[in-house]
């Protein structure tokens, strides 16, 4: 055996085939729009679409169908008009995906296959909204597409729920489902265990995805995870861009995969950009984040310190949440 062609001191052979056999949604667009309203220009989103084109990546997702009128003052990203959808991308190249959130679009707002550029629909939900979730699942599956759930907040939902879920998404008609840490609560053992149970409770018939937020600096390492209990397909973002603390960078997915089939030097073009956007935008590691992620809270509190003078005075807001475990026995107390 040889040695690692990267790292001389480590044999060759230590990582699986899996990496090889896992593809890449990129969702720069759709998640990245949360920390700038959706307002990216057109020519940015071309130039995403066609680095992606270039690098072989499997899945773009370029925003979200929702009910117009629902979110006021929110860029073209967030509706994915036929109108906006054909000035920045082209059918054919690479599958184009949308995200639907249950509660925020009805069936009439998504088209039929035939008539739009759009491959995919992702339907987010939360585990209480799964029957509305199917329907709009048997809605696109009869429209045409290829059709994902993204069970979010999966850190918050309870054993049992969780399982329930897992029991019916089975028996459902939707082709991938996604593991998603919505809290950048996870840790690599979670994953590793949720993955399990997830091949477990879905057997053959279905794909499973993974989409990592980077709250506690984990996506990246996750996402290997994942990819290495046997994921299907693994989300990531040019430069980390996402709602809070980002999520795992795609560039760094790509050089972990190591796959002849995807050329990163087309992403790595766009670095300088998005660490442009990214001083204005400040996405990305920031302590207010790691604080909700380890208390497995939504990120909301930490962006809304996140915008304050004194975002980084940061004691404060972690003691006023460690009483969150104080039932817990085997916990030792907080230090004061």
């Amino acid at each position: 055996m040889g040695s690692d062609y990267r790292i001389n001191c480590c044999p060759d052979g230590l990582v699986t085939d899996r990496r090889r056999r896992t593809k890449v949604l990129d969702c720069t667009i759709r998640d990245g729009g949360i920390c700038n309203a959706w307002q990216f220009d057109h020519d940015l989103v071309t130039m995403v679409f066609d680095a992606l084109v270039e690098a072989n990546i499997d899945y773009m997702e370029v925003g979200y169908r929702t009910t117009p009128g629902v979110f006021a003052g929110a860029g073209p990203w967030r509706f994915c008009t036929e109108e906006d959808l054909r000035r920045a991308v082209k059918p054919g190249r690479i599958k184009l995906t949308t995200m639907v959130d249950i509660g925020r679009v009805t069936a009439a707002d998504i088209p039929a296959k035939r008539d739009t550029v759009v491959d995919v629909v992702r339907v987010a939900c939360y585990a209480h909204q799964l029957d509305e979730a199917f329907r709009i699942v048997d809605h696109c599956l009869e429209a045409g597409y290829e059709t994902f759930i993204n069970l979010m907040a999966v850190s918050a939902v309870e054993i049992k729920e969780l399982d329930q879920a897992l029991m019916r998404v089975a028996h459902s008609g939707a082709h991938v489902l996604a593991l998603v840490d919505s809290y950048g609560a996870l840790f690599p053992y979670h994953v590793r265990y949720m993955l399990r149970k997830y091949m477990n409770y879905l057997g053959e018939g279905k794909k499973i995805g993974a989409h990592f937020h980077n709250n506690q600096q984990q996506a990246f390492a996750n996402s290997i995870a994942a990819i290495d209990e046997g994921a299907d397909i693994v989300d990531a973002t040019i430069h980390g861009i996402g709602r809070g603390a980002g999520n795992c960078p795609l560039e760094l997915l790509l050089f972990y995969l190591d796959n002849p089939s995807y050329d990163v030097k087309p992403v790595l073009d766009l670095v300088d950009e998005f660490a442009t956007l990214r001083d204005s935008l400040r996405w990305g590691y920031h302590l207010p984040y790691a604080i909700t992620g380890y208390y497995n809270e939504h990120p909301r509190e930490g962006i809304e310190l996140m915008g304050r003078p004194d975002r980084y005075k940061c004691r404060t807001f972690y003691q006023a949440r460690t009483g969150k475990f104080a039932e817990r026995k085997d916990l030792p107390p907080p230090r004061k």
